[in-house]
């Protein structure tokens, strides 16, 4: 028979095994509920990936996509005889006494738009200007020339380099003002198909 002792070891030692088998039956549980917040961390990177891949996009827009778009916004527009170029209207605003008119030369072709010798006439002087350019009252039969300084320099946009392939390029002309009554006027620019009836603001 055993004796007391014994009984009380025998009796620890069956207390610690069920600890013991106690603590292996909830590790599952606590490495499931470890896993979990792993998987939302994951999330969060697919979303952030999502824009990053589409401001790469954004950037990879071909130029000559920007390009039309901004050649669509302005007043009046005519194509070239080079197929591929277009000119483009922004601004024909009286001031005083002059009305200035402010053009965009838009090349989507894959060769420089060469101005010179192009857009410049006599009796002006200056390099590569746009002294050539001119504005057509139809009604009463007259054209409008560039006005000039003192010298004769063309008061108008100079030494305005070749439009590169796949860009544009801002030019400028002033002129005398037409009679207030004049409220549209042609544009014509060497070519460049002539454009009717442009509206003049103030």
């Amino acid at each position: 028979m055993p004796s007391k002792s014994n009984t009380a070891v025998l009796v620890a030692a069956l207390g610690l095994l069920a600890v013991v088998a106690s603590g292996c039956s909830h590790q599952p549980s606590d490495a499931q509920s470890t896993a979990a917040p792993v998987s939302q961390t994951a999330a969060p990177a697919q979303a952030t990936a999502a824009p990053v891949a589409a401001a790469t996009a954004a950037a990879a827009a071909p130029q000559s996509a920007a390009t039309t778009a901004a050649a669509a916004a302005g007043i009046a527009s005519s194509d070239g005889d080079k197929t591929g170029t277009k000119v483009v209207v922004t601004s024909l605003v009286r001031g005083s006494d002059t009305v200035t008119l402010k053009l965009t030369l838009v090349n989507n072709t894959d060769t420089p738009l060469v101005t010179y010798d192009r857009f410049d006439a006599s009796p002006y002087h200056g390099y590569r200007t746009m002294s050539n350019i001119h504005l057509i009252d139809t009604v009463s039969k007259k054209k409008y020339f560039p006005l000039s300084d003192t010298d004769n320099n063309c008061l108008c946009s100079q030494d305005v380099d070749d439009v590169v392939p796949h860009s544009q390029t801002e030019i400028w002309v002033k002129f005398p003002a037409p009679p207030p009554s004049v409220a549209k006027i042609g544009i014509e620019v060497p070519h460049f198909i002539p454009l009717d009836d442009v509206p003049i603001s103030s």
